[in-house]
């Protein structure tokens, strides 16, 4: 005899009683964590498949100048600094997840110009002025500086501050798990099908990849899109009041955000931390490139298998960094491991054509940034204001990457100068060259890096928030 069941009468709520996007109740950290990781192995899949080696391989059929490719190199980060506008926009806006969402898909509609650049090559054989190629790679990247800085931000939110080591961890480990694998097995594929190819059609062979990898990223907002806002009472998303701002007064108050946070003590010191340690790596860029093929004579397969070895040691090293960050470990982490990592210059100073595979020790030490990539942003975030905290991951992040950006230039100039001079640096009775002056330079930032951390005091008073803000 079937079980008779009660059906129970449905309480009608009135509207005004209901509750509104920021009052509903998060999601499980597990749904939240699996929408994160799907999305990030999208995206790092499609990222790949148009940064890196691909747009620059890419971009050097054009005959570019020394000078227009060193600047396209260093354009990603230039570009990027313009992360503080993530603030004003996502208040205008009202929605730091319709502006992350908004900013990714303009971002890749200017990098579509990217293989559009080849349209002429494939037809005619002519090509367009590299320049214009130039303004579509910084459209794309001022667009996604602001697009990164609101998804940190609205990451931070849905996930309370004792899970955000598990959260980033994760979102690290699936953008390294497709690193390790996808550009090799992309660049195998891609090489295969051009020698198949007469010369000019080459291209195609990118153009194909570019295309590929801008319909991944757009897919990746997929999984994201039935996350809510923000936290109730964290976020300003809620706060309709700021959509009536004027632009002026937007950018006022993220001008005061930022001075609260650069004169804010624990956050000042990160944030030094930050800008020198990015000094102290960007350095190098062109030193490390020129001496690995120039002086040492590696092959590109060589370098993808040293790539990989550094990648496939981070992957274990982010999971344990991050449940020692959920546990409060993210200062004396930070600092040991930046410390720690300085040490695989000691390798590039060691290396030679004769010892070229003492490189390998620089690779496997490198393996310890899983530490320092997640401790760091989770310092960074535990020090800024929960939920308004969009000018803070510029200021960090993206600030960063212009002194590195910076640096990779003085570098550059640095070594060309020493190379033509001859210089040599007599130190301890070795005798350094110019491309030892520039690794011992780097070097000295690198192991000091760690010193702006101590002062930092995870206990102090965060930066005040200003989500409540109403208009003047």
């Amino acid at each position: 005899m079937p079980r008779c069941e009660v059906h129970p009468v449905e309480r009608v709520v009135p509207l005004h009683l209901r509750p509104t996007t920021s009052e509903l109740p998060l999601p499980l950290p597990a749904g939240v964590m699996r929408a994160v990781v799907v999305s990030q192995v999208l995206f790092t899949a499609g990222n790949v498949l148009t940064t890196g080696g691909f747009l620059y391989y890419y971009a050097d059929a054009f005959g570019p100048s020394a000078f227009q490719f060193s600047f396209l190199l260093i354009l990603p980060e230039l570009a990027e600094s313009v992360g503080f506008l993530a603030r004003p926009l996502s208040r205008w806006i009202g929605s730091r997840k319709r502006t992350w969402m908004a900013c990714l898909l303009g971002a890749r509609l200017f990098a579509l110009g990217v293989p559009l650049m080849a349209a002429p090559v494939l037809a005619s054989g002519d090509a367009w002025p590299f320049e214009i190629l130039v303004m579509w790679v910084a459209g794309w990247y001022l667009l996604q500086g602001i697009a990164y800085a609101c998804f940190i931000s609205w990451l931070s939110d849905l996930m309370p501050q004792t899970s955000w080591g598990r959260l980033f961890a994760r979102r690290k480990m699936a953008m390294l798990g497709i690193m390790l694998v996808v550009p090799v097995a992309a660049g195998l594929l891609r090489r295969e099908w051009a020698n198949q190819l007469p010369e000019q059609q080459q291209l195609l062979t990118y153009v194909s990849i570019f295309l590929l990898g801008n319909i991944l990223v757009m897919a990746s907002v997929l999984p994201m899109r039935r996350l809510p806002e923000s936290a109730a009472g964290h976020g300003s998303d809620g706060d309709t009041d700021a959509n009536t701002d004027t632009p002026e007064q937007l950018a006022r108050r993220t001008a005061k955000v930022v001075w609260e946070a650069v004169t804010h003590r624990s956050f000042r010191w990160i944030l030094l931390h930050g800008w020198w340690l990015s000094f102290a790596q960007g350095l190098t860029q062109a030193a490390f490139f020129r001496y690995q093929t120039r002086v040492l004579g590696l092959s590109i397969e060589t370098y993808y298998v040293l790539s990989g070895l550094m990648l496939a040691l981070q992957l274990p090293l982010t999971a344990w960094a991050g449940r020692l960050s959920d546990r409060g470990w993210d200062k004396p982490v930070l600092f040991g491991s930046v410390t720690a990592v300085s040490g695989a210059m000691v390798f590039w100073l060691a290396a030679t054509p004769e010892r070229w595979w003492l490189l390998s020790g620089a690779y496997a030490v490198w393996g310890l940034f899983g530490f320092v990539n997640i401790c760091g942003r989770n310092l960074m975030l535990k020090l800024a204001p929960r939920g308004d905290n969009m000018a803070h991951v510029s200021l960090f992040r993206q600030v960063g990457g212009l002194c590195a950006a910076v640096a990779g230039l003085l570098g550059g100039l640095w070594l060309d100068r020493l190379t033509n001079a001859g210089a040599t640096l007599a130190i301890a009775g070795y005798a350094l060259g110019p491309f030892q002056i520039v690794f011992s330079a780097s070097f000295v930032g690198r192991l000091t890096a760690g010193l702006w951390v101590l002062p930092i005091r995870v206990s102090d008073d965060r930066p005040p928030s200003h989500e409540d803000e109403k208009a003047d």
